[in-house]
């Protein structure tokens, strides 16, 4: 039996990649899931570390490749984190290669769209009413850039849903602890840990 522990429920998809010695980089790249939830399941799951990991770094034989899908992209003017879930390589290895490249930065925000624009882009609805962010994050915090703004998709989500703005942090309360979906999460009104003269 596995013990769960933590905050991620540790994945049988995720644990079969890496007994067949994918790196994290390769499971975030195929199942777009966190490196938290791929330490949690290793854990779990008792798969040891590889000897031959390279920490992350790419290989003789995968960096023409990963450059030249990198230059592309950044090219097209996709943003370091559209790049990291396409390609799976990390921002500070995108910055590397845009610095070698000689690609100038882009702007610090990506092209403007409408919160519907954005949330139709990046929003991916699941079974049960899940939903989990396929946009820019901030950290663990999804990021949704409308009119110049940065706002936090998470606080869009539950104002759509509850009609109101949200009070303090706004939690998963779900059992899929990346779950934007508005009727699962919850403010700090909802949880009760609001001081008194912040209720909406």
């Amino acid at each position: 039996m596995v013990q769960v522990t933590g905050r991620y429920i540790p994945r049988e998809d995720v644990a079969e990649l890496l007994r067949a010695g994918a790196t994290y980089r390769q499971v975030r790249a195929e199942l777009s899931v966190c490196s938290g939830l791929i330490a949690a399941t290793r854990r779990a799951y008792g798969i040891p570390v590889p000897k031959s990991n390279t920490g992350g770094r790419l290989t003789l034989a995968e960096r023409p490749v990963i450059v030249a899908r990198v230059e592309a992209m950044l090219l097209s003017g996709a943003t370091y984190s559209q790049i990291n879930q396409v390609v799976g390589i990390s921002n500070p290895t995108v910055k590397r290669i845009r610095e070698e490249l000689g690609i100038p930065p882009a702007s610090p925000l990506p092209p403007s769209l409408t919160v519907d624009e954005a949330l139709d882009r990046h929003l991916r609805p699941a079974e049960d009413g899940h939903a989990r962010w396929g946009g820019p994050m901030a950290g663990r915090m999804p990021q949704l850039f409308t009119g110049g703004l940065r706002m936090n998709a998470r606080h869009v989500m539950f104002e759509r849903h509850h009609g109101r703005p949200p009070v303090g942090y706004v939690l998963t309360v779900c059992t899929e602890p990346a779950c934007i979906a508005g009727a699962h999460n919850a403010d700090a009104v909802m949880r009760g840990t609001a001081p008194p003269g912040a209720r909406p």
